[in-house]
């Protein structure tokens, strides 16, 4: 790969963005807003390809582009080996129903008009009300709107002509997550880090899927290589590298880097997540989501976990604090 478009530049976009920089990959960051300092190079979205190329590998060029809009998508695609689709939408199911299907089918057809591979992050909702450890070869079992959204979007995946892959990840941490997005870094190390209980919508004795963003990249670039030479239209399912620690041992273990007096996590009862979420839209969509709060969500990782390797995730938390 010596180019690729990335689409969106949140904690996860960001960093498929610095890997593939870090190794000498021509990268274009295309966002709503475009550049936001002086220091990243933007440019329209009417301007030619040839215009986008870098003076150097180590600095992406920002881009404006909308990429639920598909000649500006082809437009910042043009030239590239592949698509990295990172952007997403507000933490509610009728958000993600009236966004997510429509910019998914974009990127796809786009994906499929330019003859590159495209690779997506993905959510463990689609399997949520499994019982059983997610593996690459689960079958889906959706609870909630949000689980039968992303089911829809992986079968359409799954459908189109376009050469792609998906990437289950569990809960994220790591040096990019954002307070809004991570849950562990909203309710758990920040509020130790600022001598507080951390609170948690969920049991905290029981596994939960937990994954690292530098793991989840590193697998998305690595399966983005693997669909070179692959037969149009195929889709293949990833789990990024991933581990199983419970939330109190998460706690724990902040508590232990910052050398502050251990104190157990506050956990919600469902019944109080399920009250606070008449009021607040993001505590009800987790309410929703309660078999992978309030049971083990386990995930077993995939092959890819052997390719590209598994950081613990005491070092993801050691990234936030």
């Amino acid at each position: 790969m010596k180019s690729a478009l990335v689409i969106g530049n949140g904690q996860i976009g960001s960093e498929i963005a610095a890997q593939l920089s870090t190794v000498g990959v021509s990268v274009r960051i295309a966002t709503r807003s475009g550049p936001r300092t002086p220091a990243q190079v933007g440019v329209s979205t009417a301007v030619s390809a040839s215009s986008l190329t870098q003076s150097a590998a180590s600095a992406p060029v920002h881009i404006k582009a909308d990429a639920s809009d598909r000649a500006q998508l082809a437009r910042a695609a043009e030239g590239v080996d592949a698509i990295f689709a990172c952007a997403h939408a507000a933490y509610d199911s009728r958000v993600w129903e009236r966004i997510l299907p429509s910019l998914d089918s974009a990127v796809l057809d786009t994906a499929a008009q330019l003859d590159i591979p495209v690779v997506f992050p993905e959510s463990v909702y689609a399997f949520a009300g499994l019982g059983d450890p997610i593996t690459e070869t689960s079958p889906f079992a959706p609870v909630e709107d949000k689980g039968r959204i992303r089911q829809r979007l992986l079968d359409a995946r799954a459908s189109h002509t376009a050469t792609s892959a998906s990437v289950v990840a569990g809960d994220l941490l790591g040096r990019t997550a954002e307070t809004a997005t991570s849950v562990v870094r909203m309710c758990i190390t920040e509020p130790i880090s600022r001598g507080r209980r951390a609170f948690v919508p969920a049991r905290t004795d029981v596994a939960h899927g937990i994954t690292v963003i530098a793991d989840l990249a590193a697998a998305m670039i690595r399966a983005a290589e693997l669909l070179t030479d692959v037969p149009a239209g195929t889709h293949a399912i990833h789990i990024a590298p991933s581990s199983n620690p419970t939330l109190a041992e998460i706690a724990v273990f902040t508590h232990s880097e910052l050398g502050s007096r251990p104190k157990r996590p506050l956990a919600l009862p469902r019944w109080s997540v399920r009250a606070a979420g008449l009021v607040e839209r993001s505590m009800y969509e987790l309410a929703q989501l309660a078999p992978i709060w309030y049971s083990p969500c386990i995930i077993e990782a995939g092959e890819l976990a052997d390719e590209v390797g598994t950081r613990a995730w005491q070092e993801g938390v050691k990234q936030m604090l």
